[in-house]
């Protein structure tokens, strides 16, 4: 099987593809029917994305207890929940791998995202909001499902390898389209400068695993 092929194409599924216009409005923009928002504080809107996909003039943005927007913290609660999968996923990676480089890669990106993790939950506990997963169990971009993550917790050698890739690639492209869009966003500058940090991290990490 391709790497194109595996995993039902996770950077063009279906369901995955018809989701990633939700994801954009879980980082609070108005006009978004249905979009997930984010748990704590009662959020005001901050942007609007027109039926043409570009955005109208912000309202101005409503500071949160914590110095965070909703926009931040949409973004951040996404990023915990894509970080904390693809943790998971790197971690099966010594046991179930054959490529001693791509276990070498998967060590040293798994830290990032632990040290990455960690700053993201710190800045939801600051604003004494609840690090509780809102979106666990759902079918986003930049994430496996479960049924997907079964394949991956069952395969070893070359095809947990073509697996551990796809995921992986995944996630960090959609990990650096959220971090440029909550970069054009009303977001504190804070979050701005750590999505920016965060994109930049994906793209380097991701030019490493096509590397390796």
């Amino acid at each position: 099987m391709s790497q194109g092929a595996a995993m039902t194409d996770l950077a063009t599924g279906g369901p995955k593809k018809a989701l990633l216009a939700a994801l954009l409005c879980a980082l609070t923009v108005t006009g978004c029917a249905g979009a997930t928002q984010p748990s704590g504080p009662a959020a005001a809107p901050t942007a609007s994305i027109g039926s043409h996909g570009t955005e109208s003039s912000p309202e101005p943005a409503s500071v949160l207890p914590g110095g965070l927007t909703a926009t931040d913290i949409g973004w951040i609660q996404l990023m915990i929940a894509m970080d904390d999968q693809a943790r998971h996923i790197l971690l099966l990676a010594p046991e179930r791998s054959d490529s001693t480089d791509l276990k070498s890669w998967a060590a040293d990106t798994v830290e990032h995202h632990r040290a990455e993790l960690a700053t993201l939950q710190g800045l939801l506990a600051q604003a004494a909001i609840p690090d509780d997963n809102p979106h666990e169990g759902h079918d986003m971009p930049g994430m496996v499902n479960a049924q997907e993550l079964q394949a991956m917790e069952a395969a070893r050698g070359p095809h947990f390898d073509r697996l551990l890739r796809s995921a992986m690639l995944e996630h960090f492209t959609q990990t650096r389209k959220m971090a440029a869009s909550v970069r054009k966003a009303e977001a504190s500058g804070e979050v701005k400068k750590l999505a920016l940090a965060t994109g930049s991290s994906a793209a380097d990490s991701q030019r490493r695993l096509q590397s390796t």
